[in-house]
């Protein structure tokens, strides 16, 4: 039962949202316009999508490309991040055909709708078993599904099925509910969804009184999201500023956004490498001297990011500034940093990247890395590279190319750091990304929803 001083802050956080003509935020403080009628849309497409895999017609590794795709094009529900799609690939990865098949028969039962809450707890207590299985046994917990995630990413499939009945198990939205003094964490997933539900049904049932209207648990969602998402939100006297980073005018497919992750970026990196963007932005030091300071910094990140880095550049001839290598995957990267303040353009440095490439590739082939990548990192990007990349990818060795910025670098560590990445996912991560790589398309994936 929700407090009268508890109940008078909800309706407070409604009363809000409504004064802001319910403009809907995600949970990184983006307005999402028509999200309702985006999401009615979408349910219609990714629920054949759930069906056909079913029925069989579509195969567990089918399926699961199948819900990445759509929602990389319409992430309505923040399945792309890390409970979402990352779980799911975890929850698939290594495999043989004995675990595919239990796996198979696992989410077939488990995402299919409940009946009722207890069938939905069952569920849910089903998944987190078989997590937790694997994830004690495991020598690097980095590399098996999360358990933590079970919730979340069950209750994204029943809400496609049912919208009206099953709210989703949003991080954002029990840090909202944490906030006020209304949530309590549990020991298990089955208990905190329980918890959850209950006091999203009595949430609900308190807005509907007061709006004399029906409250749906998209309302719910909004407001809490609106709430968390202010950057100036009051509740009583209680007022929690919203730390922003905000983005320059680049070649970002949204410029001069604000984009925000759930943690303060300097709680997970140590204060030098922390530089870096002010570094590349720097005017009091020599070119020389900046681009010096500026590559082995990014050396340094990257030698964080569990890479072997072997150092280059400055004082080594005409070489880029870094090889890095992760041997287990026999993947090697070219890295040029350039510590340029009114963002990279190409330029004359064609003819210098293609001798990097065809100095360095024979030789990291002859070692046995099979799979090697250029990345180039710089505070931003002003050219547009695409025919300049696709040249290269398919006139050199070189498969992925990438451009990378200096702040997207820090909250890949960041992120690494805070939920224990593997290499292996880092460099996955890195070579899924559409170029360039910037700090917005780094939280989207691995923040929590």
């Amino acid at each position: 039962m929700i407090s009268n001083d508890k109940s008078e802050k909800i309706k407070e956080i409604w009363n809000n949202f409504q004064g802001a003509n319910q403009m809907v935020l995600d949970t990184k403080g983006n307005e999402l316009p028509n999200i309702d009628e985006l999401r009615q849309e979408a349910i219609k497409d990714l629920s054949k999508i759930i069906t056909q895999f079913k029925n069989r017609t579509l195969s567990l590794g089918e399926f699961k490309t199948s819900i990445d795709s759509y929602n990389k094009k319409n992430n309505l529900w923040g399945f792309t991040a890390i409970k979402g799609q990352f779980f799911f690939n975890q929850l698939t990865k290594n495999l043989d055909d004995e675990g595919i098949r239990r796996i198979d028969l696992l989410l077939k039962d488990t995402i299919s709708e409940p009946k009722v809450l207890k069938d939905a707890l069952t569920k849910i207590d089903k998944l987190e078993k078989h997590c937790l299985n694997i994830y004690s046994k495991a020598n690097d917990k980095r590399l098996v599904a999360n358990p933590k995630s079970v919730a979340y990413f069950l209750s994204y499939f029943w809400q496609i099925v049912d919208n009206t009945k099953w709210p989703i198990y949003y991080t954002a939205t029990l840090q909202s509910f944490e906030q006020i003094g209304l949530w309590e964490e549990k020991s298990s997933q089955r208990e905190n969804y329980k918890q959850f539900y209950e006091l999203n049904e009595e949430i609900k049932e308190l807005l509907s009184k007061q709006t004399k209207s029906t409250i749906s648990n998209w309302d719910v969602e909004h407001a809490f999201w609106h709430f968390r998402g202010n950057p100036n939100k009051k509740v009583g006297d209680e007022k929690v500023t919203k730390k922003i980073i905000e983005k320059p005018d680049t070649i970002d497919a949204v410029n001069n956004v604000i984009v925000s992750a759930s943690f303060d970026l300097t709680d997970y990196i140590i204060p030098r490498v922390s530089k870096l963007v002010e570094l590349g932005k720097a005017t009091d030091k020599s070119s020389t001297q900046k681009g010096y300071e500026y590559e082995k910094l990014v050396a340094e990140v990257f030698g964080q990011l569990d890479f072997e880095v072997e150092s280059l550049g400055q004082g080594t001839g005409r070489n880029p500034d870094a090889i890095l290598k992760f041997r287990e995957e026999n993947t090697a990267f070219i890295v040029d940093a350039k510590a340029y303040n009114g963002g990279f353009s190409l330029g004359t440095s064609d003819r210098a990247i293609r001798e990097y490439i065809n100095y360095h590739c024979p030789k990291l082939l002859r070692n046995g890395y099979k799979k090697i990548g250029f990345i180039i990192v710089s505070n931003d990007f002003r050219d547009n590279f695409d025919d300049f990349v696709n040249s290269i990818t398919w006139d050199t060795d070189i498969k992925r190319f990438i451009l990378l910025t200096s702040e997207a670098l820090l909250y890949l560590l960041a992120f690494k750091t805070k939920n224990r990445l593997s290499l292996g996912t880092v460099i996955e991560s890195l070579i899924s990304f559409g170029n360039p790589i910037t700090a917005n398309k780094i939280i989207d994936k691995f923040d929590d929803v």
